[in-house]
């Protein structure tokens, strides 16, 4: 090809030839751009090249019912201009960049912020919502015109419809090297109370019934499998519960850790506009409370449930004042005090089959007498030894 000058576009002998491989050198520059963006968009470009090596993410997706389905019908916004397609190309470079350094983060898109956000159009231009008013499935039903007029955008409740997450994950975060793990799925009965509610007003101002009813049809079974498994009650349900209060706090705890630490890394810290953007983390919703009220446990215990935080410092005076409160969950209240207060709080292996009476003088003999005066005063023993008490 000859060389291209200003000098020869000048030339009137010149000029044809110059005007001429100009416009061959655009057409194969935009014959090359075109080729590239179509081949950038395809799903074999999205699998095989930029997300390569987060397996995980492409393995769910294969398995979703969406596989056939380009990745650009979603990610890509519906009718976009030529300029936003550029734009999202131009975007999509620094992916690919973090992840050819091994600089992206696992698992991608965390918390599920692109469902959070995507509107539903991009739904809709496949799916017709005219004809799925009310859909009926294994027992529940969901009402979509309600939610679509209370502006709870598909992907809000269908966020992992084109990610499977069923299966094991295998791969690590390349820098913290934490194992992958799977996104919480909001078609969950724990992701439906973050709007619904039952009774009570969550964060947001964002309120929907929380009746069964208002979902589920009248054989379907309310109780969940771990309600139905021997062992639940009386013994099970507590060990259960006492998980799930610790979980959800443990997790407030490390969002507050997590919201100082971005702030002290100075990331802005604003909200995107829609509904998506106001309602409290799944993680964040007590199972138990779905269905029960906060109120439930301690209308049948009788004291607030779970124990609160300085509950070891008021429970002597409960434990006198109420020993069938206790013994509602403990059984043999006095038996239940011993093997921690006459056992593994002095250092003794407490025998349930022997009364205290009877153990006491060896683990006196064996620990001393100073763990005895922690609840007891220096005259408490001569009440029987010197006495004859009872």
């Amino acid at each position: 090809m000859p060389r291209i000058s200003l000098a020869g576009f000048q030339d009137p002998i010149r000029r044809p030839r110059y005007i001429l491989w100009t416009l061959v050198a655009v057409l194969v520059a935009a014959a090359v751009l075109l080729a590239t963006l179509g081949v950038t968009s395809t799903r074999w470009f999205c699998a095989e090249g930029c997300h390569k090596v987060q397996d995980d993410t492409i393995k769910a997706y294969q398995r979703s019912t969406h596989a056939e389905i380009s990745c650009m019908a979603c990610h890509m916004p519906v009718g976009a201009s030529p300029v936003t397609f550029m734009l999202h190309k131009a975007e999509a470079l620094g992916e690919l960049y973090l992840t050819l350094t091994d600089n992206f983060e696992l698992p991608l898109n965390g918390e599920s912020e692109l469902g959070l956000t995507m509107a539903s159009r991009q739904c809709t231009q496949c799916h017709n919502l005219d004809k799925r008013t009310i859909t009926p499935s294994s027992g529940i039903l969901i009402n979509h015109k309600s939610h679509e007029e209370a502006e709870v955008t598909c992907a809000i409740c269908h966020n992992r419809i084109a990610h499977k997450e069923d299966f094991k994950m295998v791969l690590s975060d390349p820098k913290t090297k934490k194992p992958n793990h799977a996104h919480e799925n909001f078609m969950s009965m724990t992701a439906c109370f973050r709007c619904h509610s039952q009774g009570e007003t969550p964060e947001g101002g964002i309120k929907a019934p929380g009746d069964c009813e208002a979902c589920h049809s009248a054989a379907f079974e309310l109780k969940p499998a771990s309600h139905l498994k021997n062992g639940f009650f009386p013994k099970g349900h507590a060990k259960l519960g006492a998980e799930e209060a610790s979980r959800v706090a443990n997790f407030e705890f490390d969002e507050a850790e997590r919201k100082k630490q971005a702030a002290a890394e100075g990331r802005a810290q604003g909200t995107e506009e829609g509904v998506g953007a106001k309602l409290k983390k799944v993680e964040a919703i007590n199972e138990c409370n779905t269905c029960h009220s906060e109120k439930f446990c301690s209308d049948c215990h009788g004291l607030p449930m779970p124990h609160p935080v300085d509950f070891l410092d008021t429970h002597p005076k409960l434990g006198q004042t109420k020993p069938k409160v206790c013994a509602t969950c403990h059984g043999d209240a006095d038996q239940f005090c011993d093997e921690c207060h006459h056992g593994k709080s002095i250092t003794w292996e407490y025998d349930t089959k022997t009364p205290w009476r009877k153990q006491h003088p060896s683990a006196v003999k064996q620990t001393g007498a100073s763990p005895c005066f922690k609840c007891h005063d220096p005259t408490y023993c001569a009440r029987c030894h010197v006495r004859g008490g009872k």
